[in-house]
């Protein structure tokens, strides 16, 4: 009877050892505290909110996220890329190596890239969710937005080296030197060393030869080659990395 007694004690002991809430399920390796006791779950489970270990991006020269750094606690961030990126994909990492990993709906496996999200000028985002195998979920939200474009007006002096065509585009090789401004926009050049550069000319690029006192519009690239061309000093005026305009340049302009 009084071995009757002890086993029946033993059992009820064990089965007061976690509490009754978290019977049915795993619980993720840490420590967890009910009241005044604590818990330590063993490997492999799966009890608590699921968590990406890191989450990196097919962006990482022109996408700028906030916040900057992934931390794995934090479940919103924004993600803007560059105007001419046509779409970004995601690589998901798992904190738990028993957890699935959907993007926008779709099983990722953890440390493999997404599937492409096409970039549009409409802001969207993108759904990252991290289940557990107990069901328990964590949603990271990712605002997805294009920068307005960066195009920048730019103008360089140089001596052109090489006119050529090539997949019905005109290019220009040219040996760029440093222009300084003085008073009056009084400009200088300078060229210490041999750096050559080469651009495409737009379409609608216009072209003059001559001198800057006595310019001359060329009726096309062709007119330019002839009545300027290789080893002229001209000053290029350019969007982003495209040459819009080549005039003659001229210390006094």
């Amino acid at each position: 009877m009084k071995r009757l007694c002890l086993l029946l004690a033993l059992l009820l002991v064990s089965a007061l050892a976690v509490p009754a809430a978290l019977a049915d399920e795993e619980l993720q390796v840490g420590d967890y505290y009910f009241g005044s006791e604590t818990y330590t779950a063993p490997y492999g489970g799966s009890y608590g909110a699921p968590q990406l270990a890191s989450l990196t991006h097919n962006c990482p020269n022109t996408g700028k996220m906030l916040p900057e750094r992934f931390n794995p606690s934090v479940t919103t961030y924004l993600l803007t890329v560059a105007s001419w990126v046509s779409r970004v994909q995601f690589t998901p990492v798992s904190a738990d190596p028993y957890a699935t990993i959907y993007v926008n709906g779709t099983i990722v496996r953890s440390g493999a890239a997404s599937n492409y999200i096409k970039m549009t000028d409409n802001p969207q985002q993108a759904l990252i969710d991290v289940v557990s195998s107990s069901g328990a979920r964590t949603t990271y939200t990712i605002f997805l937005q294009r920068r307005p474009s960066e195009r920048r007006t730019r103008v360089s002096a140089g001596t052109i080296t090489n006119i050529y065509q090539k997949s019905n585009k005109w290019y220009i090789d040219a040996d760029l030197g440093t222009v300084t401004y003085g008073d009056g926009n009084r400009s200088s050049y300078v060229n210490k060393t041999s750096d050559h550069y080469r651009y495409a000319c737009t379409e609608s690029c216009i072209f003059y030869y001559g001198s800057m006192s006595s310019p001359h519009r060329a009726y096309n690239i062709n007119d330019f080659m002839a009545n300027a061309g290789i080893g002229t000093l001209c000053r290029f005026i350019y969007i982003e990395d495209e040459i819009v305009a080549v005039l003659p340049y001229s210390p006094d302009y």
